[in-house]
């Protein structure tokens, strides 16, 4: 979620566009909330957030929903169930973030400054 907070603060226009959104999907609800800045963000949902990022073109929705698959996963695992993680599992959650998600492939507006993509022919032993 923080890279996604960071490469909306990071876009000119970004809170504005995100509000633009937000208020087209959301401005008759009775618990809108404007965003104005960064930290408005934080009162949105989760799922919420997915669906007026990509109605802002952050992301398309094969994005919002890859999204939206990993929060179920998270859901399921940090609420009281007995639903067991395999290791396999958990590379693949991680994997598959870094690579869509972290390093830009599913995002249209750039990455945030200073935030350098991780060199593909380097590996960490």
């Amino acid at each position: 979620m923080e890279h996604l907070y960071q490469t909306i603060e990071a876009q000119v226009g970004g809170i504005k566009t995100v509000e633009t959104a937000n208020s087209a999907r959301f401005g008759n609800a009775h618990n809108y909330k404007k965003i104005k800045k960064r930290d408005d963000l934080l009162y949105l949902t989760d799922s919420n957030f997915f669906m007026i990022c990509e109605d802002a073109g952050l992301f398309n929705k094969n994005a919002r929903l890859l999204l939206s698959e990993k929060l179920d996963l998270r859901n399921r695992c940090g609420h009281p169930t007995k639903y067991v993680v395999a290791r396999e599992e958990t590379v693949i959650f991680i994997e598959s973030l870094i690579n869509n998600v972290i390093n830009g492939a599913m995002l249209n507006w750039p990455r945030p400054v200073g935030r350098q993509q991780p060199d593909a022919g380097s590996e960490d032993t």
